[in-house]
């Protein structure tokens, strides 16, 4: 049982007092906040970078790209990124541990469950919780992504854009309160000293739950620095720290058919269960012109976090001490992780110039990029008796601290090159994309000692093709492909599985209905193979001859329907099953409904008040 908080929210722009050289103060209205390139049409920028690691106009970008911008975010009042798949089409919310906001969808029936992007690079964790306060977009890009971004699920890769340093001085204080006794304030300051620009984005919020014994505090701070060493070049420090605290922290309610009978607070959770976490990433980033034609990006990225969980969550069907089955009769086990710190490091150097042959224009790209992903954990769990729903009293179990039973410490490493050309030719656009990479992992048991090692190789690609039937209208076809590693042991002969494959097709149409509202209609057919399944003739073990499909359709409609009314919708209806498992042929894949759909309508009210005042919907 999930209800929404109801927010109250008040905002006050508070000018940080700056001064220019004759101690003038200056007007903070004029200055914008938003990150450059990006044409502030309402909820449809004209550009995007997430789909070809350039600048590049969408309409003219053969990829399904959806675009959720700080704006939408701040008018909408998401405050964690699973609130964004209420803003997108064809994609549904992962939630994470205990209902903590997680930054992980299923996009077009396939999850990304592990694996995201902040400012294009890969972010190799899970469960990690991550705040909003800093980000300035989102960019959501449909489809296998895997020859930019590496090994990844054939749904898609979402991209998350960061707020950086501005010319300028400007700042913003956001307080708001609501049910549950939730309060949260937030900061986004930005000064311009010289060549140097700072900008710091802080928050802080502490909530009650309507859930027994639950409640929250976090607090994230997120500095960054630019320094412009001349015109040409410049040179990026950012880096952002969030601690996350939830008490009487669960896993939630056993799903059974008589679950409603509990009161809508019931927990299972003892008043010993927290969960704890600290994660910081570091990003430094080297841009420089080498001339008119020629440029140059070294980048390097770190993410690491540390936590701990106590936990009493619901029991599984057929465990050693009941099934279940009924609510007066529920099993619960104690879970406690004692390590569980996940560390990624990742750097890219990448070339990217511009060349004309003939009547062609291309824009190229050439990047390497090297990646350490680390995943340590170690933990215990044990089973509880079973406890009556319908009068549970916590508090008459005392905090347990049985020694680790489980764990396991996986490490993978990849070396890639990439290559992607984008070429025009009259009103043709052609997107040429290839990536070599090479992952090598491992998953050393710290209890038994076993370090099980495999090596995989994948050459992915990606093709589209594009054409401006007017610069209202373009139509695209695309095809694109996906890997990710099968680091789940050996079969039965001991051997090591291949990595899983995807593919998509697509076709779309982009269309300007009104000026400044954007239309994308697309039809996508994906498959997976390799996906691993029980051995039916010994099932402790696995083989993979899984196949899973998604096919359907997607509407978006972002923009400016009149001068006050804004607008974005979103439809979607797939079919996302098993197509080639015994005895699973046919069967729906999890979390993926056969029809979604979202609305969402802002309308300025002009001549009420001094401001502006809007009603959205």
């Amino acid at each position: 049982m999930n209800k929404k908080r109801i927010l109250v929210a008040v905002i006050a722009t508070l000018p940080l007092l700056a001064q220019a050289e004759q101690n003038e103060t200056i007007n903070l209205e004029d200055i914008p906040v938003t990150a450059p390139k990006i044409i502030d049409n309402y909820y449809a920028p004209s550009e995007s970078s997430s789909a070809t690691r350039v600048e590049a106009p969408l309409k003219e970008t053969p990829v399904s790209v959806q675009v959720i911008d700080n704006k939408l975010i701040q008018e909408r009042g998401f405050q964690a990124p699973n609130d964004l798949a209420n803003a997108v089409a064809g994609v549904q919310p992962v939630v994470g541990y205990g209902n903590a906001a997680s930054q992980y969808f299923i996009v077009r029936g396939f999850s990304n469950l592990g694996v995201n992007y902040r400012n294009g690079y890969r972010v190799s964790e899970a469960y990690t919780p991550h705040d909003l306060v800093n980000v300035e977009r989102v960019e959501f890009v449909k489809g296998p992504a895997s020859v930019l971004y590496g090994a990844g699920q054939p749904g898609g890769a979402v991209n998350t854009i960061t707020k950086t340093p501005q010319r300028g001085n400007f700042g913003h204080i956001n307080v708001s309160a609501g049910s549950f006794d939730a309060y949260r304030t937030t900061l986004d300051a930005n000064g311009e000293y010289g060549d140097l620009s700072f900008r710091i984005n802080a928050a802080l919020d502490t909530a009650d739950s309507y859930i027994d014994l639950e409640s929250s505090n976090n607090w994230v701070l997120a500095p960054s620095v630019l320094w412009r060493i001349n015109d040409k070049t410049s040179l990026m420090y950012e880096a952002e720290y969030q601690r996350t605290t939830r008490d009487g922290w669960s896993n939630g309610l056993p799903n059974l058919p008589e679950i409603k009978r509990a009161d809508f607070d019931t927990t299972l959770a003892e008043p010993w269960n927290v969960f704890k976490n600290l994660n910081q990433n570091h990003r430094l980033e080297f841009n420089t012109e080498i001339n008119d034609k020629l440029s140059f990006r070294q980048g390097f990225f770190d993410a690491r976090a540390k936590r701990s969980i106590n936990t009493v969550s619901p029991g599984f069907a057929g465990d050693p001490i009941g099934n279940g089955e009924s609510i007066n009769a529920v099993n619960r086990v104690a879970y406690s992780q004692k390590r569980d710190n996940p560390h990624n490091t990742v750097s890219q150097t990448e070339f990217k110039g511009k060349v004309d042959i003939g009547e062609t224009k291309h824009q190229w790209l050439a990047g390497l990029e090297l990646s350490r992903a680390e995943f340590d954990f170690l933990g215990s769990f044990n089973f509880l008796d079973t406890i009556d729903l319908t009068n549970f009293q916590p508090g008459n179990v005392p905090e347990i601290n049985d020694p680790a039973n489980f764990g396991s410490k996986r490490v993978a490493k990849s070396k890639a090159i990439y290559l992607q050309d984008l070429v025009a030719w009259q009103d043709w656009r052609l997107q040429l994309g290839l990536r070599s990479e090479r992952v090598k992992s491992s998953a050393k048991d710290p209890l038994t000692g076993d370090n099980p090692k495999q090596s995989e190789s994948a050459t992915t690609g990606r093709v589209g093709l594009l054409y401006l039937f007017t610069p209202q209208t373009s139509g695209y076809y695309s095809f694109s492909q996906s890997f990710v590693p099968n680091t789940n042991g050996r079969d039965a002969s001991n051997k090591i599985f291949d990595a899983e494959r995807g593919r998509q097709h697509e076709i779309g149409l982009k269309h300007t209905l009104l000026p400044g509202l954007e239309t994308t209609v697309s039809l996508f057919d994906i498959r997976k193979k390799n996906v691993l399944v029980a051995d039916p003739n010994n099932p402790t073990f696995s083989i993979e001859n899984g196949e899973q499909t998604s096919r359907g359709w997607e509407v978006s409609m972002a923009g400016d329907v009149m001068d006050n009314l804004h607008l974005l919708a979103n439809m979607s209806g797939q079919k996302a099953f098993v197509s080639k498992v015994p005895n699973q042929q046919g069967d729906r894949l999890f979390g993926v409904p056969r029809f979604s759909a979202n609305v969402w309508g802002l309308y300025d009210i002009h001549g009420v008040l001094p401001g502006k005042l809007s009603v959205g919907l």
